[in-house]
């Protein structure tokens, strides 16, 4: 399936609602497009930064992976207190891959940003759930027992 933003929206707003839809959030997804460079300071302030490691064990070195990959989906989650986390979602990612790492950057900054609140709750516990996919399903994990439920309301993740 390829992301899309209206896709990748629908699940950010359902798995914030299962994290309690924090107070005083702000939530942007946008494409990520490849061929955009980086901004560089001019002037004293530029700087350049190269590492160069020469072990390939006989192998043909590998190009490095580009940080923007082409159409990846950018997810900034904001708090009013100036605080942010992002998450790229890659389109090579399957659904499940994407969906639960989106919950587990999501979980961890509402964790952060609450105080640490167990949210979502595991039936029964006190600690929170952990995003994981499970037999190809993104779903909430119970970190004691193993148990599962699905990340995405009313639909395979």
């Amino acid at each position: 399936m390829k992301l899309t933003t209206t896709s990748v929206l629908n699940w950010a707003e359902d798995i914030l609602r299962q994290l309690g839809d924090p107070v005083g959030h702000t939530l942007n997804v946008t494409v990520s497009a490849a061929d955009r460079e980086p901004e560089v300071p001019s002037g004293d302030t530029a700087f350049t930064s190269r590492l160069d490691m020469d072990i390939h064990n006989g192998e043909e070195p590998v190009e490095p992976s580009s940080a923007r990959h082409p159409c990846s989906i950018l997810v900034v989650l904001a708090f009013d207190d100036g605080s942010s986390t992002s998450v790229l979602l890659e389109q090579s990612m399957t659904e499940a891959e994407a969906v639960a790492l989106l919950a587990e950057q999501l979980q961890d900054s509402v964790l952060e940003h609450t105080g640490g609140a167990p949210v979502p709750r595991c039936p029964g516990h006190r600690h929170p759930a952990v995003a994981k996919v499970v037999d190809g399903a993104a779903s909430w994990t119970c970190p004691q027992n193993g148990r599962t439920r699905p990340i995405l309301s009313g639909a395979a993740g």
